[in-house]
């Protein structure tokens, strides 16, 4: 390798560096916390939960911790299901993060914040999400606060047949 090919390389990590390129600096996943909880606020253990972004699907039963979740500017959609519970459905929202205006200053700072867009770098999902059973939520990054979880938004109640997903019948 060529010694000014070297300089180059090593001039473009450091403006990218520079720059707060999350795509150079930063990790391709985040730790999300998925919890089921009841219209009380009391956990719901076991239910075996999918979540899906438009990266990957993720598979675990509740409570999940410590999930490694893929960063995405998609948003993140959960479904938890248990025999004799009404599912539990939530799409996270995903937000950008440590957006710098001086970013866009520095060579290559606005190719870079694109890079990081594209690969989903740049996006981060609530920390700690509780879904609460027999409803259908919306949890925002922004609205997240302090170590808690993040407050979710009620769109709708499910009745007794969006349990079963399936083709199947529920019992009379």
């Amino acid at each position: 390798m060529s010694v000014s090919l070297l300089r180059s390389l090593c001039a473009a990590l450091a403006i990218g560096l520079l720059s707060g390129c999350a795509t150079l600096a930063g990790d391709s996943t985040q730790k999300v916390d998925i919890q089921t909880v009841d219209s009380q606020g009391r956990v719901v253990d076991g239910m075996s939960c999918r979540a899906q972004n438009s990266s990957a699907d993720y598979f675990g039963v509740s409570p999940m911790f410590d999930t490694q979740i893929r960063r995405s500017s998609s948003a993140l959609v959960i479904e938890c299901r248990r025999d004799g519970y009404p599912l539990a459905r939530a799409v996270v929202v995903s937000r950008a993060v440590n957006m710098q205006p001086l970013q866009m200053l520095l060579p290559g700072g606005t190719s870079l914040m694109v890079l990081d867009h594209l690969t989903g770098y740049m996006y981060s999902y609530p920390r700690w999400v509780q879904l609460q059973v027999g409803a259908d939520m919306v949890f925002d990054r922004r609205d997240e606060v302090d170590r808690g979880p993040t407050p979710g938004l009620i769109t709708r109640h499910f009745d007794a047949f969006v349990r079963y997903a399936s083709s199947a019948r529920p019992p009379n």
